[in-house]
C-alpha cells in the first residue's frame, strides 16, 4: 500500500502530467472511512439475506412457535420488503436534498 512518498518520473509523457517543481505525497487519510462504508453495505446485504433466509425455510414452525396464521405470518414477511421499499424511494430524495454526508449523519 502506499504511504507517504515521493512519485518517480520515468518517461517524458509522465513529465507532462506531474508538475516539475513540487513533491508529489500520496496519502491514506481516508482509507478507514473506504474500509468502513464496504463493510457497511456488505453487512446491509448480508442481514436482508439472513431476514429473508430465516423466515423462508421455517415458515411452519415460526407460523406453529409464535401461534401465528398464514395471514398473520404473510404480514410478518412482509414487513421487511415494504422496510426496503421505503428505505430505498426515500434514500434518493434525501441523498439529494441533504447530500451525501448529511444523508449518512442523518440515517446512519
Amino acid at each position: 500500500m502506499a504511504t507517504d512518498q515521493e512519485v518517480q518520473i520515468d518517461s517524458p509523457s509522465e513529465q507532462l502530467m506531474w508538475p516539475q517543481d513540487k513533491e508529489i505525497e500520496i496519502h491514506n487519510d481516508g482509507l478507514w472511512m473506504v474500509l468502513f462504508s464496504t463493510l457497511v453495505a456488505v453487512f446491509g446485504s448480508l442481514e436482508f439475506g439472513s431476514c429473508v433466509g430465516y423466515s423462508a425455510p421455517t415458515q411452519f414452525g415460526i407460523m406453529k412457535d409464535l401461534g401465528l396464521s398464514l395471514y398473520k405470518y404473510s404480514i410478518f414477511g412482509s414487513i421487511l420488503n415494504i422496510g426496503a421499499m421505503v428505505g430505498a424511494s426515500t434514500s434518493g430524495p434525501i441523498a439529494d436534498f441533504l447530500g451525501r454526508k448529511g444523508s449518512v449523519n442523518l440515517l446512519g
